[in-house]
């Protein structure tokens, strides 16, 4: 696994770096040497590299989200490498976030700005607290539709939808789990608590076969 040199000393991950005081031009720079990083009001956070099964799922994610919105022409799903820029000096980069069909504008910038319908975030033991204290209320501050935080070890995923009033929590641990931002996409969760996950292709068959499903068997 990689380990980042900072002033002449090696620091073994897993890691989450800070500079403080970082300008947007200092952040671009970083992350054009493919530094995994975000900006949030200044602060420059590095993250090390993701865990195996950390990648392993984000990937599975991917995979379904992607097809599924690729064969519904409902918009672009993109990965951990893109860069959502939001107000002045928020940059982030999710595991995954879903653009609707009406606000993709091709040929892809380099960054997307503005807010992602969906954001999905994998939670991580050294990002768990980053991701649900800081990055979970800027998210809601500006006003993401749809925010799922993954959370493997405990087996549910923590959703929040925006409502007129303000956001709606949901905690799904068993059953269907669907987006409601992307119509008809649904996954089963008990997929993603598996130590081998399933054959995507046959999930995203079963996906696009069934209409949201109040249970699945």
């Amino acid at each position: 696994m990689a380990e980042l040199l900072l002033h002449d000393r090696k620091i073994e991950p897993p890691y989450l770096l800070r500079r403080f005081g970082a300008t947007e031009r200092e952040f671009d720079q970083i992350t054009d040497e493919d530094v995994k990083a975000e900006l949030l009001d200044g602060v420059i956070i590095v993250h090390s590299p993701a865990t195996l099964r950390h990648d392993d799922l984000m990937g599975f994610l991917l995979f379904l989200m992607r097809g599924y919105a690729e064969s519904k022409q409902l918009g672009k799903v993109l990965g951990p490498n893109s860069i959502m820029q939001l107000t002045r000096r928020r940059k982030f980069a999710p595991d995954l976030i879903f653009i609707s069909e009406e606000r993709v504008r091709l040929p892809l910038a380099k960054q997307f700005k503005g807010a992602a319908d969906l954001v999905v975030e994998i939670l991580s033991e050294h990002t768990r607290s980053y991701d649900l204290n800081e990055k979970r209320p800027v998210y809601r501050e500006e006003g993401i539709s749809e925010i799922w935080f993954v959370d493997a070890e405990n087996r549910r995923v923590l959703v929040d939808r925006k409502r007129t009033r303000g956001y709606e929590e949901e905690v799904v641990s068993e059953g269907p789990l669907r987006a409601e931002v992307l119509p008809g996409f649904w996954l089963d969760t008990k997929w993603l608590w598996r130590e081998r996950l399933p054959d995507p292709l046959g999930c995203l068959e079963q996906i696009l076969k069934m209409r949201s499903p109040r249970s699945v068997l």
